[in-house]
Parts: structure tokens; sequence; C-alpha cells
């Protein structure tokens, strides 16, 4: 028995065992078969009183009940009840036998309109199949050892999983912004995920970030014309959705303990210390991003982050869009970028408004950036993710004057370095959606003259 656990916690687990062994069958949760369950582990009668009142109380409890809990959440549940203090305090306790179930997909959580068509992989062996790795390999990507230790050369100290690749670079508006950049092994197992999981869990239908057939384009177009526009920023999106709140939505979807442990392990990372302390001398960690940097959180970076974000923000985006139904506005977000958009009443509602959202962000999880809350009227000029939104989505101005100078300025070198093609390209592609023909052709010109070599 493990030294941090209780003599009642330690009686408690085993019921729980035993009581979760054959829980989806209707005849298994009858008052008598119940006893004679927590007889058996115990090895006591199970026509004894405290035996027959713990399995009473439990027999009470419906099928979503047995569903819900886990070993450790019903252990903490039945203690909790006074029959089970009864039974602990009447003769001394042992365990005398300990039944165990075989994982299984668990139901999901209730809110889909059917249930999704996800991967069944209730255990770690199950889930290296289908990702088509070894389980070694699962134990070498996922392992709990390899997250204690940040140098070798210190004993006790601790040490993120050698699976991330940290760059710090610079921010337009200064400071650093870090990315935590898996390294290739582990990179190919999250797009597994990604393309064979993630991708059949629906998102809210506010989320235009990393959801396919929305975009930034989209996000911008939900509030073209509008006569005020109020945005807000969310602070260190990626980094202030922890591990707990991962394991949890791998839960809701169905996967048992031990599959949704490595799942969360895959698809987050501890930072290392070095890198932490870089971030706090640039000024750009407070004490409360370095707790959330230290401990596991989602990287920025890594390819299921966006998903996971998306959807560990859906009750954000559910009460935020209800929240702008009632000040008869619109709702939109593009990863940590939120953005109301309504009539001119709007303006005069904006204190109102932004109490609101602060204070659902907090009970949601996370925190507005205050340096990063923004009022648009209609006579100003209203900018969403890059683009000019007064009467529709639009590039602006200087954005264009930049491009068409980068462009005219490399056109004319004897030779562009070919790692900048792509880059460039895509900068035009972007462009050319919003501005006229002509100045799409143009800067198609000035591209075609560049010699990449």
């Amino acid at each position: 028995m493990p030294r941090h656990f209780s003599h009642a916690r330690w009686i408690a687990t085993a019921l729980a065992h035993a009581l979760l062994a054959d829980a989806e069958q209707a005849e298994a949760r009858s008052r008598v078969a119940l006893a004679e369950r927590i007889g058996d582990c115990l090895g006591m009668a199970a026509t004894a009183a405290p035996v027959r009142s713990l399995a009473i109380a439990l027999a009470r409890q419906p099928l979503p009940f047995w569903r819900r809990h886990t070993v450790p959440t019903l252990a903490r549940r039945l203690q909790e009840l006074p029959s089970f203090d009864n039974l602990l305090h009447g003769a001394p306790l042992r365990v005398r036998r300990l039944p165990l179930r075989p994982a299984r997909m668990r139901d999901q959580t209730p809110g889909f309109a059917a249930p999704l068509a996800l991967p069944d992989w209730p255990t770690p062996a199950d889930l290296a199949r289908g990702l088509g790795i070894s389980q070694a390999d699962l134990d070498w990507l996922c392992h709990p050892a390899l997250g204690w230790r940040d140098d070798p050369g210190t004993p006790g100290s601790r040490r993120v999983a050698p699976h991330y690749r940290c760059l710090l670079r610079p921010k337009v508006s200064g400071g650093w912004r870090l990315i935590e950049a898996p390294l290739p092994r582990l990179k190919r197992v999250q797009r597994q995920l990604l393309s064979g999981l993630l991708a059949y869990v629906p998102v809210h239908e506010c989320a235009h970030g990393f959801v396919p057939g929305r975009d930034a384009a989209s996000h911008a177009a939900t509030h073209a014309g509008q006569p005020f526009v109020m945005s807000f920023d969310l602070r260190d999106f990626f980094n202030s959705i922890g591990a707990a709140r991962i394991n949890a939505l791998w839960r809701s979807l169905g996967y048992p303990e031990g599959a949704a442990r490595c799942l969360t392990a895959l698809t987050t990372t501890r930072t290392p210390t070095p890198v932490r302390e870089r971030l706090g001398e640039a000024g750009r960690a407070d004490a409360m991003r370095q707790r959330r940097l230290a401990s596991a959180h989602l990287p920025q970076g890594a390819p299921t982050s966006p998903a996971l974000a998306n959807l560990c923000a859906f009750g954000l985006d559910l009460r935020l869009a209800g929240l702008a139904e009632r000040f008869g506005a619109r709702y939109s977000r593009y990863a940590d970028d939120l953005v109301f958009s309504g009539p001119a009443a709007l303006g005069r509602q904006w204190r109102a408004l932004h109490a609101w959202v602060s204070a659902i962000a907090a009970s949601e999880g996370f925190a507005l950036h205050p340096a990063k809350t923004r009022r648009l009227p209609a006579h100003r000029r209203q900018r969403v993710t890059g683009l000019v939104i007064n009467q529709r989505p639009n590039l602006a101005r200087d954005d264009y004057d930049r491009l068409r100078a980068e462009l005219h300025r490399l056109a004319g070198q004897t030779a562009v370095d070919p790692v900048l093609a792509p880059r460039l390209r895509g900068r035009l592609a972007w462009a050319a959606r919003f501005v006229c023909a002509s100045r799409a052709r143009k800067l198609e010109g000035l591209l075609a003259r560049i010699n990449f070599e």
C-alpha cells in the first residue's frame, strides 16, 4: 500500500474496484449483488449489518452514477457516506480480494447530437496500436518519469520531457513569444491524433481559428459593417490550459483513465527552468505565468494544441455567445481574439459588456489581457485579425504598401534566398483575397520578377 494512502482511503479504493467491476450490468447493481461484492472484497458476510447498510445506500444510485465515476472518484464518494463510516469503525477491516475490471470505453459526456465515432482505445496498448507505434515507444513518449528533472546534475530537480524544442521569437509589440515545438517523433504522433481523433470532435460555431472551413477572414466578416466593434484578448491562451483540463476532456470523450493519462502526456509539456528564467528577465513572465509554464500545459507549437484549446474553450464560447445575444450583438473568437459587434447602442454599454466578459472568462479559467481591449466605433478604422471591416473585409492600405515595397525591393536584387518563396506566396495569396484585381495583378507581377536562387 502506498505510504500516502490512509487506511480509510485504501479500503474505499479496494471497494471502488470491487463495485465497478460489473457495474454496467443491471443485476450487478442490486442490493444483494452489491452486498456480496463488498463482503467478498473485505472477507465479511454479505448479511452483516454494516455491509447491508452500505449496499442499500449504493443500490439507490442510477446507472449514470456508475458510468460517471472512476475508481479514485468513487473511493472519495464512498468516504463521504455515513454507512461507510459505520463499516469502517466496526471490526478491523482488511482487503481479502481485489477484483479488477477490464478497461472499456466509457459513455461520452452528454452534449453531442449523436455519439461521436471516435477510435476505440480503452487501454494504452490499444492506443499504441492505433497510433502505429510500439508500447515501448509510447512509454518513452509519455512516461511520467521523463517530466522530473531540469538539470541532470542536480539531484531532485525537475526535467521536462525531452520531446520539445523551445524557441523564443520576438513579438511586434516587444518581448518574446514562446514556441514549444515537438520533435519529429512526437510531432508525427500528434498529427495522427489530430487527423484520426480530434478532427471528429465538433467545436462551437463561434470558433473560427484552426477550424476547417473557417479562418481569420470569416472571423472578420462576421463583424463587417457594424456600427460598433469591441475586441478582447485572452492572456496566455494556450499556456493557461493545464493538464488537468486536458485529461478531463479526454475522459469526457469516453477514454478510460490509463488511455486518458497517456493522451494527456502526449499533448502537454512543461517549460524548462532556463527558458522560464529568460522570459522572466525580459519581463514577459510574471509569477502567475511562471507557475503555469512550470506545470504541464498546452504547448503553443504542437499540432494538437489549437484543436484541444478550442474544445476546452467550448464553455467560454457558449456563454459569450449567449451574452452577445443578451446585448443584441454578434460574437466570434479566433484563437485568443474575442470580438463583439452590434448597433451603436452597444458602445454605450461597453463597461457592462467588459465586466461580463471578464467575469465569464475568469470563471472558465481564462483571463483578459488588460492592455488589449479595444473599442472601435464606425468613425474609426475597425480592424479585426489584420483586416479593415468598416464596410467589408479589406486589406489595410499600409499592409498593402508594405507588401508591395518588400516585393519591389526583392525584385531588384540579383538573387533571393528560395526559403523566402513560400512565405511571400502565402502573403500574396492572402492579400489577393481582399484587394481589387488590378492590385493583385501588380503584386503577382512583382513576385514573378524575383529571382529565387
